[in-house]
């Protein structure tokens, strides 16, 4: 039986056969009955790169710079087959880590990963010890993310943004009906002062009540690359914790460390985690997507103690607790010194490719390097290219067609800006060096020059 889609109501209809059941040589006479979805399904968006993905698979001769993946070489298949290999060394092991686990999150792997904390933020053993029962393992950094709009966002909350943000972000802020809102970023990323005057106006119009969340990425930001200075790190926490006092609430910061670990020949600074003395204001959210891999898809959140209940609750009805079996298999990766080991070698693998890339653009779009720019970035797999606000990069503007022509795929940057304040520049793509080869990168450098000088020359 088809169910098809009513576009008009935003509703599905299955057909209903109707006078009972029919008999073997009678055809059913049917009917067409809604199936009545929630508002929260109604309002969700399709996934916005959806097509784009579809179209690199559907064209191998296109070169993708669209696809935030990881390289597919450097997947870790011997450091894996050495921890199920020790997993299973033991039968009884063997069992445990193949039998159901707990909602938290398996308490071995839980304690590693606070250990571990307390080395890259270079602090006394054991001085985290308590953050421990509030670290939440989940099904990748997005399923905590999408718990902590679940827990705290009704419709109309405000959420305050990075302008431009990862993208995925905003699809759970949009399923809950609340209020993505831009904040201006430059070089040192998210504008604390920009910050504030946003806090104010929210504050004059009588909205404060409903501020709920600070989203920033402070590591090499998808979609910018751009990380967070040292220097505004403090201030940030610091602006969160004033603004919660005289809100007469809370206002968390989801401190979103995908790319933690993957800097390219410079110190990361301390996590804003870290700089939350009393642990109430910031939700330290990271993942092994892309340190180590996406198919394992375990990332883990250190909660305020506010909410470690409400986000276990939550959980519960999703899962009742990700994968055992491979946060087993991450804790024996983390206790070998084979995932620092593997972590290591990416950096090497996309700080080459980082620095292929990027002297490819410059070489590639020279004539044309008066009116584009891009960002360096120092670490993850992004960077930002913004061209004339008359070229718009998206899927009808003069850009794209250019770029499918030259054989060539980009994001377009419009899909990265939160909808308030409108309206949502179009003259930036997102542009990725984390799956193509080097020979593939340089290629997709040249077809880029060709297609921006087309579309240049066109608005010209």
């Amino acid at each position: 039986m088809q169910t098809e889609l009513d576009t008009t109501s935003g509703v599905a209809r299955v057909p209903l056969v109707s006078g009972g059941l029919p008999s073997l040589n009678q055809q059913p006479r049917t009917k067409t009955l809604r199936i009545p979805l929630s508002k929260a399904a109604n309002r969700t968006s399709p996934p916005s790169i959806t097509n784009l993905m579809q179209t690199a698979l559907e064209n191998p001769d296109i070169v993708s710079l669209a696809a935030g993946f990881v390289d597919q070489q450097s997947l870790p298949v011997e450091v894996s087959a050495r921890s199920v290999s020790a997993m299973f060394a033991s039968e009884a092991e063997g069992r445990r880590s193949l039998q159901y686990g707990t909602t938290i999150g398996h308490a071995g792997f839980r304690a590693r990963l606070i250990e571990r904390l307390e080395r890259t933020e270079g602090v006394v053993e054991g001085t985290y010890q308590e953050a421990i029962a509030r670290t939440v393992v989940t099904t990748g950094s997005a399923q905590l993310i999408y718990l902590i709009c679940e827990a705290l966002l009704d419709p109309g909350d405000i959420v305050l943004v990075e302008s431009p943000t990862y993208f995925v972000f905003l699809g759970p802020v949009e399923t809950r009906g609340a209020r993505a809102v831009r904040v201006p970023i430059d070089d040192g990323g998210l504008r604390i002062d920009a910050l504030e005057r946003r806090l104010v106006q929210i504050r004059d119009d009588g909205q404060l009540d409903r501020v709920k969340l600070i989203y920033a990425i402070p590591e090499h930001a998808n979609p910018t690359g751009i990380s967070l200075a040292a220097k505004r790190r403090k201030p940030l926490v610091d602006l969160a914790r004033r603004w919660s006092d005289a809100a007469n609430r809370r206002i968390f910061v989801l401190e979103d460390a995908a790319y933690h670990g993957l800097s390219y020949g410079v110190p990361e600074p301390h996590s804003l985690w870290s700089l939350d003395p009393d642990g109430e204001t910031v939700i330290l959210a990271r993942t092994f997507s892309k340190t180590f891999s996406p198919g394992v898809k375990i990332g883990y959140g250190v909660l305020p103690r506010g909410l470690i209940d409400p986000i276990l609750r939550l959980k519960g009805n999703h899962d009742f607790g990700s994968a055992n079996f491979n946060q087993q298999l991450l804790e024996r990766a983390l206790a070998s010194g084979d995932y620092d080991r593997h972590v290591a070698r990416l950096r090497e693998l996309y700080g080459k490719k980082r620095d292929v890339f990027v002297a490819a653009l410059q070489r590639h779009l020279a004539p044309v390097q008066a009116n584009v720019h891009w960002t360096h970035p120092n670490g993850g797999l992004f960077v930002w290219m913004t061209v004339p606000e008359e070229v718009d990069t998206g899927f009808a503007g003069p850009l794209f067609p250019q770029c499918l022509q030259e054989g060539v795929l980009y994001v377009p940057g419009e899909y990265a800006f939160a909808p308030e304040p409108a309206p949502v520049p179009r003259n930036h793509l997102r542009l990725t060096f984390g799956v193509p080869s080097e020979a593939e990168l340089e290629e997709g450098a040249r077809r880029l020059g060709a297609a921006l000088r087309g579309a240049l020359g066109a608005v010209g």
